[in-house]
């Protein structure tokens, strides 16, 4: 099962954009913060959730949570 992130946050060069696939949402939070330590999930963003039934929700709170408590396991 695959899922989709897409959204953007800020950075200090403008808003960077997100299109990231991946088997849990954990698993692309630690990706992303891995990438830009420094701003990722500690600035401004929009993220939804794309889940496999079609579905999508907004995320933003859930992910800057998760990045503020470490909470991100990469599997």
């Amino acid at each position: 099962m695959e899922i989709i992130i897409t959204g953007w946050y800020e950075s200090e060069d403008g808003a960077i954009m997100v299109d990231e696939t991946g088997g849990s949402l954990s698993e692309i939070v630690y990706r992303l913060m891995r990438r830009d330590p420094e701003n990722f999930g500690h600035t401004d963003c929009e993220f939804e959730l794309h889940l496999p039934d079609g579905s999508i929700k907004l995320v933003e709170n859930k992910i800057m949570e998760m990045v503020k408590n470490e909470f991100v396991h990469p599997m």
